[in-house]
């Protein structure tokens, strides 16, 4: 029989992650949440985890210290809660002021309380019977305001109310028939929810595209390989572009300053490079767009004409630094 996966939080002083010093109410009674804000985002308190890599910049850096050198000997268990899925869990733990919200493969969504591990509650949904996709794979929720946005694999953007785990809207973004998916977290910035589209193995042509935060509404959509009647349209011969892959994996970084976003976009589809002749962009590349309009502005491709999937599938790390005196 096969053993389940489950989750663990390891906490060894009071504080860490914001969770001892900041505990939900009991299970099933989340009777108050702190909103997430643009500025909590560009500015989040060091026991809180709201983005993928906590920070826009996805340096991925936790400023707590409980944990160092010293104290990592007496590292133990807390607690730990059996998730029922098999399947491997990639997402990280979101925790906003001592909630902690985790995904499973297979569409579910698990609100915890960070302290203890009860069940707060739990989002479940049935994947459709004709699914076929190789990656049940989910990398995590969205938080903006008092709403938690999950991209699912038939793809979907489903936004839930944070406290009761209820669906607010429901929205289709792709036609999982035609081999779409999605198994990242999204990004948001300014209230639109930003998502990217994988699929490439399918001949999938993919995008990102932005949804409105309260209503679901489609704001718009970037494809990732682009026609020929746009730029970069002319790195790629004949049709091969309708189904050049270039999926989006995972969550993009955000430069506030510049109000840029950027996203690792992955290899041409498919893998042999003579089925589609030319540099190819924008697959194998980080591409710079702007959140509010979904116009690249930017990119660097790191390998035209893919053969070994050599993919950048990562956006790049944020960093100050001084050049030329600036």
């Amino acid at each position: 029989m096969r053993q389940q996966y489950k989750l663990g939080l390891l906490a060894f002083t009071a504080g860490i992650l914001g969770c001892l010093s900041a505990q939900p109410a009991p299970a099933d009674e989340l009777s108050s949440y702190a909103p997430v804000t643009q500025q909590r985002l560009e500015n989040p308190e060091v026991g809180n985890w709201l983005l993928y890599r906590r920070t826009y910049d996805g340096h991925g850096f936790s400023p707590l210290h409980q944990i160092n050198t010293d104290t990592v000997k007496d590292v133990v268990p807390m607690w730990t809660f059996a998730t029922g899925v098999v399947e491997g869990h990639e997402a990280p733990p979101m925790v906003n002021n001592g909630v902690m919200f985790v995904t499973t493969p297979g569409m579910q969504v698990l609100a915890l309380n960070a302290a203890t591990g009860d069940l707060i509650w739990r989002y479940k949904e049935s994947l459709p019977a004709d699914l076929f996709q190789l990656h049940p794979t989910n990398r995590g929720v969205a938080l903006w305001g008092d709403k938690v946005y999950l991209a699912t694999v038939d793809a979907r953007l489903i936004a839930l109310d944070a406290k009761t785990g209820k669906e607010v809207w429901n929205t289709k973004v792709g036609d999982y028939q035609h081999g779409e998916y999605m198994t990242l977290e999204p990004l948001v910035v300014h209230g639109k929810v930003m998502v990217g589209s994988s699929g490439g193995e399918f001949g999938v042509r993919a995008y990102i595209a932005a949804l409105d935060a309260d209503t679901g509404k489609e704001l718009w959509r970037t494809y990732t390989v682009p026609s020929p009647d746009q730029p970069g349209g002319d790195t790629w011969k004949s049709d091969a572009w309708k189904t050049g892959g270039g999926s989006v994996w995972i969550t993009g970084a955000y430069d506030p300053r510049r109000i840029l976003a950027y996203w690792g976009v992955g290899n041409a589809a498919p893998w042999p490079g003579d089925l589609h002749p030319g540099d190819n962009l924008y697959t194998s590349s980080t591409v710079a767009l702007n959140p509010d309009t979904g116009k690249i502005q930017a990119f660097h491709q790191y390998h035209w004409n893919d053969s070994w999937d050599w993919d950048e599938i990562r956006p790049p790390l944020l960093i100050n630094m001084q050049h030329n005196g600036r």
